[in-house]
């Protein structure tokens, strides 16, 4: 009887140092199928799983324990706040503002409060007890209507005849002012001549005004405003104070120093 012939004996194993394995080669993973393309009609799926997240944008986030933004801080907030207080305080009264609260009767300080044309009634007799004549009770009348913004020299109400009013115009601080004060006495004279007792009877007479000043180099007042109001004017014409810069317009005559012009 042949027997087989005897193989060769396998070749044991050699152990690998350090304990590691015998190299061997890795199955390779077939080649993923392509995706067959989508039926017309179709919805599309989406391509990412559920739950996916897009990468974030080019922005970069803040890091964790970074700075806030200024406006977070206290003072952020405060400046925040505080303009906002400040719109609020020019936005506001200019919707709310013009009332029925009145306007103000003074135009500046410097001509002091208006008077009241209404002589006083310890102001109707002289010294002696005597009436005062119409002459000086307009004359009282105007005064307290003219303030701090001149004082009246003389004034003349003949009867039937034009009523003459003669006033030194005060010194201001500058030209400008002073000049200003030449027409705010002009309106608070007429202002007073045409709510008197004179006026009011209906048959106004012509009123002329002479307003003295001392100019630079003159050693006594000279007269620098001469104004005449027809007694059309004195009846109609509104002589408010606020108004004084148009004085001299409202007249129906005027001579005007060139230094008070401006």
């Amino acid at each position: 009887m042949e027997q087989p012939p005897q193989q060769p004996p396998q070749p044991q194993p050699q152990p690998q140092p350090w304990g590691g394995q015998p190299w061997t080669r890795q199955p390779q993973a077939p080649p993923a199928e392509p995706v067959p393309p989508r039926p017309w009609g179709e919805a599309a799926r989406p391509r990412e799983p559920w739950g996916y997240r897009p990468p974030p944008s080019g922005k970069e986030s803040r890091p964790p324990g970074g700075p806030s933004p200024w406006y977070r801080h206290p003072v952020g907030i405060l400046l925040i706040v505080a303009a906002v207080v400040i719109v609020l305080a020019v936005i506001v009264p200019a919707f709310t503002g013009g009332g029925s609260e009145p306007a103000p009767t003074v135009t500046t300080g410097a001509f002091g409060a208006p008077g009241t044309t209404a002589p006083s009634a310890g102001g109707t007799t002289t010294s002696a007890g005597q009436p005062l004549s119409a002459a000086e009770q307009l004359r009282q009348a105007i005064q307290d209507e003219l303030g701090q913004a001149g004082e009246v020299t003389s004034a003349t109400a003949p009867a039937g005849g034009p009523i003459t009013v003669t006033w030194e115009i005060r010194r201001a601080g500058s030209s400008g002012l002073t000049e200003n004060n030449a027409r705010f006495g002009v309106m608070r004279i007429m202002r007073a001549i045409q709510e008197s007792q004179l006026v009011a009877g209906g048959d106004a007479p012509t009123v002329r005004l002479v307003g003295r000043y001392q100019l630079a180099g003159s050693a006594d007042p000279v007269t620098v405003v001469r104004l005449r109001f027809d007694p059309s004017t004195v009846e109609r014409g509104n002589f408010d104070d606020r108004d004084y810069l148009k004085a001299f317009d409202l007249a129906d005559a005027a001579v005007i120093h060139p230094a008070f012009r401006g």
